[in-house]
């Protein structure tokens, strides 16, 4: 009898867990202060907007490059915090993104079936929490970047697949592969909000070939998963696709133009390649270079070693692994074997398309969360006796916590009172705000003040990461130069103070004079003061446009 008191406790005590781990996250978000990253600068607040308030298609590159992303993250955190105190909206998206945790715990607890209830419940605990506690995984708490939303769609499927493994592989066809193609659409609905998910996608998708099932078996079980994640991303991406095939003629639009050529980009893959290792040997031992340089792949500095411990430790555990087999030895792992092969397999993957296609440790988030979990089952596979892989793995998860340091992207205090919102900013009087258009200039994130002016105003940048008024090959300045020509308003010109004597070079590109004496300041809490300046038409500037 008190063998089964002790597992209902556990039980009791998971299911309480799973409840209150989002909620706890969403406090600490609270400790760690409120989001100003560039990127909510630059588009995630914009895009949002532009989304709920019918704006796409008006304005012209108000977020620069990303002005082209998907909005549909954007929309729901714009919407909380727009309706929301600051803290509120901050708490309940950080509980939203603590929902990891609790999808950590649901997959940890799966991998571990093979171990008493109450030994299982306890490392799933510890182990979730873990994977919500990495340098980089800290760094996104409560911020509008996306990829411990995204991240969502993958954990959620590795838990569907993990929990179902033993039908999965010998149970009825169709469950299974009804199952397998359930966590697809979680993959997919991740990959079409956010494109870089891709990874992770094809990294489950392609682990299926590893389990231990029949060939044939395998090859329906990834076939069903891929069929999942391309209903998935019609899902969760379909729509904006199509708006962007529809008036662009590329799905991804401005990204792989080499292959879409649609006259509106230049004739590239706009990768970002700022973050590529220099040579071949970097490359190879890439996380021995990023763990201790890390602004080789992020903006920011941040430590973590869980990543360079799983690039020893797992193929050190697939030797370890074959070994034992090869001398005939009972392999006593410490997770369940069909989902470690899964998931360490799936990662190995995931990782490889990461370290050829992006180098943006953002993206590796999700694997992040992923290798407290993946560390225990890659030592599990050394041959080593059990109580000392046991040992082993306590120690380095100890160590990989202890020695975390937090990435930030920039925050600032939370905003005192209950009337105070994300993001406020002080706009100057406009005088015919029906008629006038904003020009943006500079490269700097700006686009966070449009929501705070009159609803009327149209902003065209003319000066961006992805256009330049002097840009050659690119259909897009047509479009650009077309809008400018047919408004017959007053013009102002927005941009950062610095930035003004720049802006003033691209007014005069296009036929504008900016005048620096009738300048104005935006004010805002999230960044430094902006200039809101006059601009005037030149002689025959109509010319110059066309």
């Amino acid at each position: 009898m008190p063998p089964f008191d002790d597992d209902r406790r556990a039980r009791l005590t998971g299911r309480i867990f799973l409840l209150l781990a989002p909620a706890a996250y969403g406090l600490l978000t609270l400790a760690f202060g409120m989001d100003a990253n560039w990127d909510l600068r630059n588009y995630h607040w914009y895009n949002g907007y532009a989304l709920l308030t019918g704006r796409i298609g008006r304005d012209l590159l108000a977020a620069q490059m990303p002005t082209f992303y998907t909005p549909f993250l954007d929309a729901p955190f714009y919407w909380l915090a727009t309706h929301l105190p600051a803290r509120a909206a901050g708490f309940l998206w950080g509980t939203l993104q603590g929902v990891n945790l609790s999808l950590l715990f649901l997959l940890a607890s799966s991998c571990m079936r093979n171990i008493p209830v109450r030994q299982r419940t306890m490392a799933a605990m510890a182990l979730a929490v873990m994977g919500g506690l990495g340098g980089g995984t800290l760094g996104l708490i409560g911020t509008s970047f996306q990829d411990n939303v995204v991240s969502l769609g993958v954990l959620g499927a590795l838990a569907v697949v993990a929990h179902g493994l033993p039908g999965i592989l010998d149970g009825r066809p169709l469950p299974s592969f009804a199952r397998v193609a359930a966590a697809g659409l979680l993959a997919g609905a991740a990959m079409g909000l956010k494109n870089p998910t891709v990874i992770y996608a094809v990294g489950l998708c392609l682990a299926f070939l590893a389990l231990p099932a029949r060939p044939w078996r395998r090859l329906w079980l990834a076939f069903f998963f891929g069929i999942g994640v391309l209903t998935g991303l019609a899902l969760g991406g379909g729509l904006w696709m199509a708006h962007l095939w529809h008036d662009y003629g590329n799905p991804v639009f401005p990204h792989m133009n080499h292959i879409f050529k649609s006259p509106f980009a230049a004739i590239s893959d706009y990768v970002n390649v700022a973050f590529f290792p220099p040579n071949l040997w970097e490359r190879l031992f890439f996380p021995v270079v990023f763990t201790f340089s890390p602004l080789t792949v992020g903006e920011v500095p941040w430590f973590d070693l869980r990543v360079l411990a799983l690039f020893v430790l797992v193929p050190a555990g697939f030797a370890g692994m074959l070994a034992g087999r090869s001398m005939r030895k009972r392999n006593d792992w410490l997770t369940d074997k069909p989902a470690t092969r899964f998931l360490l397999v799936a990662l190995s993957i995931t990782y490889a398309l990461w370290v050829a296609m992006f180098c943006i440790y953002r993206y590796l988030v999700p694997l992040e969360m992923l290798a407290p979990l993946a560390l225990v089952m890659a030592v599990g596979l050394l041959p080593l006796a059990r109580r000392l892989r046991i040992g082993l793995a306590v120690a380095l998860l100890a160590l990989v916590q202890l020695t975390v340091q937090p990435a930030d992207w920039g925050r600032i205090p939370w905003p005192a009172g209950a009337d105070q919102r994300w993001v406020q900013a002080d706009v100057p009087p406009i005088d015919d705000p029906d008629d006038t258009m904003v020009l943006m200039a500079g490269y700097w994130a700006i686009s966070h003040v449009i929501p705070s002016f009159p609803s009327r105003v149209t902003f065209v940048r003319i000066q961006s990461n992805f256009l330049q008024p002097d840009s050659v090959g690119n259909g897009y300045l047509a479009i650009m130069k077309d809008k400018l020509s047919a408004h017959r308003g007053p013009f102002l010109m927005l941009s950062t103070i610095p930035d003004t004597a720049g802006a003033a070079k691209a007014a005069a590109l296009v036929g504008l004079r900016l005048d620096p004496q009738r300048c104005r300041i935006v004010a805002n809490n999230l960044g430094e003061p902006l200039n809101l300046c006059a601009v005037d038409r030149m002689a025959g500037n109509r010319e110059t446009m066309e």
